[in-house]
């Protein structure tokens, strides 16, 4: 009798141990539902459910149509959708991800965290060797990437400069950067950061003409504005894209070889928000 007594106490324990388990994850399910949905109240359920499994939602539009659903209102990135409707010959390609805080991450102060994710951003030394899906390579993975650093000036390359380490917050600051890529060559561009408390925000300008095949103009200079960003909420981190190219058709044909600048941007985006998900779990791991 006594044995069977332990057992069956054993037995309830495990499932009121489960159950409270259960609770904990369903509770941390939907305070992250919860957040994302104030945050952006005017996603479908279909993009809801995306968000909070940790896939990337994403739309792109031509001549002018809306994307400002997939930015908080009021932030700069909502502002810059807002600036992009005015675009009547050209594109947009906008995208948000949801990344919930682990451990490291939550146990910081909002500040400290802030200092942390804007230092990770620019860490782009650890794009190189940056791998993206490329369907002309049959759906697999590519080398995006090849070289990235920091230059001390808007023009000489042969003054690359380490990643830059912020002992304090800023709210606004401004970069040089050289990038040479397998679609595009090598490029310089000018990195400006519009930051609050809550946000980080990225504006990337190219500074010389973007080439194809090292010849043939796909975008001329300043003609490419490529936005990424993150917000804070309470218990996750929003990760947002914003690409708009203006007076450029979105399709570049060159000797009977098409090259599709949304989907190709598109491309881009996925690597890069793939990238920064593995600079905060790195974070997670100091």
């Amino acid at each position: 009798m006594h044995t069977r007594n332990t057992r069956e106490f054993f037995m309830v324990k495990r499932v009121v141990t489960f159950c409270f388990v259960c609770c904990l994850s369903i509770g941390a399910l939907w305070a992250n539902a919860s957040e994302i949905y104030t945050a952006l109240p005017q996603l479908s359920q279909e993009q809801y459910q995306a968000l909070e499994s940790g896939e990337m939602v994403s739309a792109y539009a031509l001549g002018g149509e809306v994307l400002t659903q997939y930015f908080v209102k009021g932030s700069e990135a909502y502002k810059r959708a807002l600036q992009a409707r005015s675009i009547e010959d050209g594109f947009s390609v906008a995208a948000v991800s949801y990344i919930p805080y682990g451990d490291t991450l939550k146990a910081m102060s909002k500040a400290d965290r802030q200092l942390a994710i804007f230092n990770s951003l620019r860490a782009i030394s650890t794009q190189e060797g940056l791998t993206y899906i490329s369907w002309r390579a049959g759906n697999k993975p590519k080398l995006l990437i090849e070289k990235s650093s920091y230059m001390g000036d808007s023009k000489n390359l042969n003054n690359l400069i380490p990643d830059p380490v912020a002992t304090v917050f800023p709210y606004s600051a401004q970069s040089y950067v050289y990038q040479r890529d397998t679609s595009f060559g090598g490029n310089r561009y000018l990195h400006t950061y519009t930051n609050s408390d809550d946000e980080i925000f990225v504006e990337i300008k190219n500074l010389n003409t973007i080439r194809v095949l090292g010849i043939f103009t796909a975008l001329k200079k300043d003609q490419l504005t490529m936005n990424m960003g993150t917000y804070q909420l309470d218990d996750g981190l929003l990760l947002v894209a914003l690409t708009s190219i203006d007076g450029r058709d979105p399709v570049v044909s060159i000797f009977g070889l098409e090259v599709d600048l949304p989907s190709a941007f598109k491309r881009r985006i996925v690597a890069l928000q793939n990238w920064f998900k593995d600079q905060l779990a790195s974070l997670e791991n100091q």
